[in-house]
């Protein structure tokens, strides 16, 4: 019994041997419990696809130079080749090419030309010889048949009431030498003709003379004017010198409203 005795008192006295200090109180409080922190769940990497294939660029359309566009290249290439042929003018292969380009220029003339010829046949009304022959003979014909349409219209003219007006200064040297030509055209011709005096001297050369007196507003001489009395109308058809062949196509002009005659 006494030893039973001095076990419980040995127990008694050494707290330290308990499981846990237990302090001051006699009791023990009881412990909060610690949370446990969830799992934190990491999201999958989402799975990319990845194509190692290159992206295809797209190819750019392309486009036919206009021919304009081609001749403004082929010029400047051929200036190009040109002048590195001069410059380098005692390398042969320079040159050689130069003649190449030369040579190809020469046949593309050709065939133009030959293209040419071809065109006037299939279309006879763009050959400008038709209406206009350039051959001796057939050129003597034709002029002779212009030179009648040219007298008709001066007859047309004067039909219609058109006289002929010639403007000079007696003092100049020119307008003397012109007048005999004038008078001699308006006889054979059979058209009216009045001198207009811009100094009031008149030519011996010409029959008919009037002083102009600024009635007409003109200064420039020698002067030729197609005048008609009645309606007031004047159409100039020459200033300076001009022969009698040229004036009659002047008449010619006048009558047809200057329509081209080709």
């Amino acid at each position: 019994m006494r030893a039973l005795n001095l076990c419980l008192i040995a127990c008694l006295s050494f707290p330290t041997i308990a499981k846990d200090h237990q302090g001051w109180r006699w009791y023990n409080e009881p412990r909060p419990v610690k949370p446990i922190p969830k799992p934190v769940l990491i999201p999958a990497t989402p799975h990319i696809n990845i194509s190692t294939t290159p992206a295809q660029t797209p190819k750019p359309r392309q486009r036919t130079m206009s021919a304009t566009e081609q001749m403004q290249w082929f010029h400047g290439y051929m200036a190009e080749v040109q002048n590195d042929a001069v410059i380098n003018s005692t390398d042969v292969d320079k040159v050689t090419k130069f003649m190449k380009v030369s040579q190809f220029i020469e046949g593309k003339t050709t065939e133009f030309g030959m293209s040419w010829k071809k065109a006037l046949l299939l279309d006879p009304s763009l050959d400008y010889r038709v209406e206009n022959p350039t051959e001796s003979l057939a050129a003597q014909t034709q002029n002779s048949l212009s030179r009648e349409k040219k007298i008709q219209a001066v007859k047309d003219l004067k039909e219609k009431g058109f006289g002929l007006f010639f403007v000079y200064d007696s003092t100049e040297p020119l307008d003397k030498v012109l007048a005999p030509s004038i008078q001699a055209f308006s006889e054979q011709y059979d058209i009216d003709l009045l001198g207009i005096s811009l100094d009031g001297e008149f030519l011996e050369e010409i029959k008919s003379n009037r002083k102009n007196n600024n009635t007409i507003p003109i200064d420039t001489s020698p002067a030729l004017l197609l005048v008609h009395p009645q309606t007031q109308e004047m159409y100039p058809l020459a200033y300076g010198f001009i022969s009698q062949e040229e004036l009659l196509g002047r008449f010619l002009n006048v009558a047809t409203e200057y329509a081209p005659n080709f």
